[in-house]
């Protein structure tokens, strides 16, 4: 996911100084997250710069699946097979498996825009553990 960030200006102007200095105390209140930077022009007149940010734009299918709540691992996957015992039995203790297409993965690891592009095609199905 990414963000956009650009400029936003507001201008603020007052008949004394005491007028001007509640008006930009109380705008800077409302802007303290967006990096505010003020700028006078006299006494009666001051120009607040201040940064506006878009955030969580999707770049891939996964960043879509994770905005509506969907977080997926490598253990959700299918195709994640875990680390065997030599009797063949799955390795609760290993905390890495492999993956046919990325090869050695950690099962808490981000699933893959791959798993995701399934889930959208129909070809991998979830369901609620019984």
């Amino acid at each position: 996911m990414t963000s956009i960030s650009y400029p936003q200006f507001r201008i603020v102007e007052a008949d004394s100084a005491q007028q001007l200095t509640e008006e930009l105390n109380r705008i800077l209140m409302d802007l303290k997250d967006k990096n505010p930077t003020v700028t006078f022009d006299g006494f009666r007149i001051a120009r607040i710069a201040y940064t506006e940010t878009v955030k969580d734009i999707p770049e891939a299918l996964s960043d879509e699946y994770r905005l509506q709540g969907v977080k997926l691992t490598c253990e959700d996957c299918p195709y994640f097979e875990r680390v065997k015992k030599r009797d063949g039995t799955d390795d609760l203790r290993k905390n890495f498996g492999t993956c046919p297409f990325y090869g050695m993965e950690h099962k808490r690891g981000s699933a893959c825009e791959k798993l995701f592009t399934m889930i959208n095609s129909g070809e991998v199905k979830l369901c609620l553990e019984k």
